[in-house]
């Protein structure tokens, strides 16, 4: 794909914080201004807005429909639905989102942000270096972001899964894509088929459809479908 799995991990956290975070860490001094004829600098990769269809090829998917995830939660027998401000997010979303992001436990720099952890962006003060205790206590923090997201959003009662998936897509995409996507729309619809698939259209990155993004959407999708 030309991007290392590390690599689209950070992109991909990155959208996150910079949607939720109050402020970001100094970067240091002022940059200086640009050279006339300068080239510019390279476009940061970033998940897109929603594509209008799922890509198919004679009417089956390019991408998976569904993906393999290890249930850390007890399943109910029955679905149960709950409005939102009734959940936290469980552990077999927060298990997606750290395989998905993977562990960074020194800072680096990406598109002029700097990340941390599993995708978290720094803010003024915080330390190069961390544990992952640490790593995880800066996750728990950025997912109550997005679980706040969803609760001010989400209009409707959902069950835990539903909810833990939402929030796993705010985690990589942010809150304000995540307010204006379909998935919000049609779960206040109460469209759950409709919600599931639109999962599914945000797999690209720049245009271009990215095998990694449309595996983790999948996987959300999975655990949204599941009672």
């Amino acid at each position: 794909m030309g991007i290392t799995r590390g690599l689209l991990a950070a992109i991909l956290g990155a959208g996150l914080t910079a949607s939720c975070s109050p402020s970001t860490r100094s970067a240091g001094a002022e940059a200086a201004p640009a050279e006339a004829g300068a080239a510019p600098a390279p476009e940061t990769l970033v998940p897109d807005v929603e594509s209008d269809t799922i890509p198919t090829a004679g009417g089956i998917p390019l991408v998976p429909l569904t993906g393999e995830v290890n249930f850390l939660d007890a399943l109910d027998p029955q679905p149960v639905h709950n409005m939102p401000h009734f959940y936290n997010t469980n552990h077999t979303a927060v298990q997606i989102i750290k395989e998905e992001e993977t562990l960074q436990l020194e800072a680096y720099e990406l598109g002029g942000l700097w990340l941390i952890g599993y995708g978290h962006l720094m803010l003024e003060g915080e330390k190069d270096v961390i544990t992952e205790e640490e790593a995880d206590a800066f996750l728990r923090d950025d997912l109550h972001w997005c679980e706040e997201a969803i609760e001010r959003y989400v209009k409707v009662p959902v069950t835990l899964n539903e909810f833990s998936a939402m929030v796993a897509f705010c985690y990589n995409v942010g809150s304000g894509k995540t307010r204006g996507s379909s998935i919000v729309k049609r779960v206040n619809g109460d469209d759950r088929p409709g919600a599931a698939n639109a999962f599914l259209l945000w797999n690209r990155m720049n245009g271009v459809v990215m095998k990694a993004l449309a595996n983790r959407r999948a996987r959300e999708r999975t655990l949204f479908l599941t009672p």
